[in-house]
């Protein structure tokens, strides 16, 4: 059979640099081609609704695009004039400004940050006096060079640059919104018709999470903005709507772009007012919006994240910034999406699922065991606890956490994956970890109304019946029927785990005529063998016993089970639970029910299984 090989090391890094590179060097070209791809992500919705009202689309393409480019061009007109306006006022408040500034230095003179500078200065002098030196005066500096005319001409070549990559995307955007099928279609056809299902899933995905994150962001971000813009108003800072243009752009930078929109009107207010209680009145305006927008109004318009870790995007923006500067910090979220999308359908880039998912890569189970593993019993207890939140989750928690833990400890020990303390370490661990469970559980129920419940439940255990626990092998099997204690308990039913080496115990259960139910208990794999072996021998000692044995750990191994349960049936069991909490309802069914023979059960069963079978017998002859 034919294997893919999988490429070396030093060829990924290879590539991997020079991708970079190229992204780097060819990014006049690709920034305006990825903010245009942004933009058509964005528009695309509102395309498709004027579509609906009947709109051809090209027209609709027309007037999406006119409406944003008008509305754009007005925000920046605007936000012009403000800042000429600004820049023209911004002598005015000169003496505030220098009085601000002495009343710091007054601070940092006679506060701590004022003695550290002068013993700073002290220890310098010191030095300069033992070594014959004297602090040289620093050179003056150059007056600044007259505007010449490389320097206007750089000036108007940048101008120049930055109104042609704004036509591009024009442009760009113009043409992806009208012929979109047809460059769906394209890159379904550049990546072959036999990974259509694919491609055509991975690019739907994109569409979605892209436009939605957008358009969510583009709603979120103007509120912001707005809130921003009519609090500063009211409270008096000047060109208020500029600086909420400012805060509602730059908040589409994740993490970074709230702080950097608080420093301008947070200075403008510590410069144009007296005091220093409406600087921090502005600042305070800043976080109660930002906590409200992030708490409430994201969740509610969201209802999910984009899909990506925040370490993974606080990385992502850190890369994208060093390769396209202040546009990548605005396309890193996009971009890094677009990443884990790719990832999760192609297998070669699965690792980026890994890396920047924030869905759970670990299940809870495994997580669990990777802590025990580690020796950690705190964090392993926190992640049992944090379960157990859910509902049902005290009576799945043996079955869905602690036996698969106990399972594959066993495994692993018999494969020499796990020494025998390290499997010691994880018994008596989950062996605390279950009596806190019931420790919580008690507890639990005297705080709430639970005891007051239970006082007027009838106890579920029939006096006249006996139901004991037998361990087939090791402690892992007598641990897994204290956890089946525990689930009983909890239902006012009782149950005493005896010692297989002591004979003495199955002799006191042959005196009396009371109903007897053994569970015998046994984590695989392994001990199959024993519970033939004990079931054998308990089947002989006490004929009339209900025998059920507890084969878990092969829950999802069906055929396995299968195999098993024959075995353990001829060997005298009348039951095979694949659960704790299947064997927790069996013996719960005995305690309830009117007492039957078990013997008499099993030749009942017997004559039925044997009548069913004739039955299908003659349906085929005939």
């Amino acid at each position: 059979m034919h294997r893919e090989k999988t490429p070396p090391g030093w060829a990924v890094l290879v590539g991997a640099g020079v991708i970079v590179a190229f992204l780097y060097w060819a990014s006049p070209v690709l920034i305006p081609v990825a903010l245009s791809i942004l933009l058509t992500f964005l528009l695309s919705p509102i395309v498709d609704g004027l579509q609906k009202l009947r709109l051809p689309r090209i027209p609709a393409v027309i007037v999406v695009v006119f409406l944003a480019g008008a509305l754009i061009g007005s925000f920046g007109w605007m936000t012009v004039r403000q800042v000429v306006s600004f820049a023209n006022e911004l002598p005015q408040y000169r003496g505030n400004i220098v009085q601000k500034i002495a009343d710091l230095k007054r601070f940092g003179k006679g506060g701590p940050i004022g003695k550290v500078q002068q013993t700073v200065e002290e220890v310098k002098k010191q030095i300069d006096k033992e070594d014959g030196k004297t602090t040289p005066k620093p050179p003056t500096a150059p007056p600044a060079p007259a505007s010449s005319p490389w320097s206007i001409s750089l000036g108007a070549a940048s101008a120049i640059e930055l109104l042609g990559s704004a036509g591009l995307v024009v442009i760009l955007v113009i043409f992806m919104l009208i012929d979109r099928v047809e460059l769906r279609n394209r890159l379904i056809r550049l990546f072959g018709f036999g990974r259509m299902n694919i491609t055509t899933k991975a690019l739907e995905e994109v569409a979605q999470r892209i436009s939605r994150y957008l358009l969510m962001q583009s709603i979120i971000n103007g509120s912001y903005g707005l809130a921003v813009g009519l609090s500063l108003y009211f409270v008096g800072v000047p060109y208020a709507l500029m600086w909420g243009l400012f805060a509602g752009l730059l908040r589409f930078i994740p993490y970074a772009g709230v702080w950097i929109g608080l420093v301008l009107p947070s200075a403008l207010a510590w410069a144009i007012f007296p005091g220093w209680l409406w600087p921090l009145v502005v600042i305070g305006l800043f976080l109660v919006l930002e906590f409200t927008v992030a708490m409430i109004l994201e969740p509610l318009l969201y209802g999910h994240s984009a899909g990506v870790s925040q370490v993974a995007l606080l990385i992502a923006i850190a890369f994208w910034a060093w390769i396209w500067g202040p546009a990548g910090m605005i396309m890193a979220t996009p971009m890094t999406v677009c990443l884990v999308v790719l990832g999760k359908y192609i297998p070669q880039l699965n690792f980026l699922v890994v890396l920047m998912s924030d869905e759970p890569v670990m299940q809870t189970e495994t997580a669990y065991y990777q802590r025990l593993l580690a020796s950690d019993y705190d964090e392993a207890y926190e992640i049992v606890d944090k379960y157990m939140e859910g509902e049902n989750a005290r009576q799945q928690v043996y079955d869905q956490i602690l036996l698969p833990a106990l399972y594959q400890a066993k495994c692993d020990y018999r494969r020499g994956k796990l020494t025998s303390e390290d499997e010691t370490f994880m018994q008596r661990a989950t062996a605390d970890i279950v009596d806190e469970i019931a420790a919580n559980h008690k507890n639990g129920d005297a705080d709430g109304d639970g005891g007051a419940k239970d006082s007027e439940r009838e106890p579920r255990r029939r006096r006249d019946a006996a139901v004991r626990g037998c361990a087939a092998d090791d402690e892992t099997d007598a641990l897994t029927l204290r956890m089946l204690q525990r689930l009983l308990e909890s239902e006012d039913c009782e149950m005493q785990i005896l010692d297989q080496q002591d004979d003495r115990n199955f002799a006191e259960l042959t005196h009396g005529a009371k109903p007897v139910l053994i569970c015998i208990g046994s984590v695989a794999p392994g001990g199959v063998a024993k519970a033939r072996h004990l079931a054998k021998k308990l089947r002989a000692q006490l004929p009339e016993a209900r025998i059920v044995i507890g084969r878990w750990g092969l829950a999802n191994d069906f055929n396995g089970i299968e195999e098993q349960r024959k075995l353990l049936l001829a060997a005298g069991a009348d039951e095979v639970a694949t659960t704790l909490l299947q064997a927790r309802n069996t013996i719960l069914e005995f305690c309830e029910a009117p007492h039957k023979p078990a013997a008499d059960a099993r030749n009942r069963d017997a004559k039925e299984n044997g009548r069913n079978r004739k039955g299908k017998e003659n349906a085929v002859k005939s």
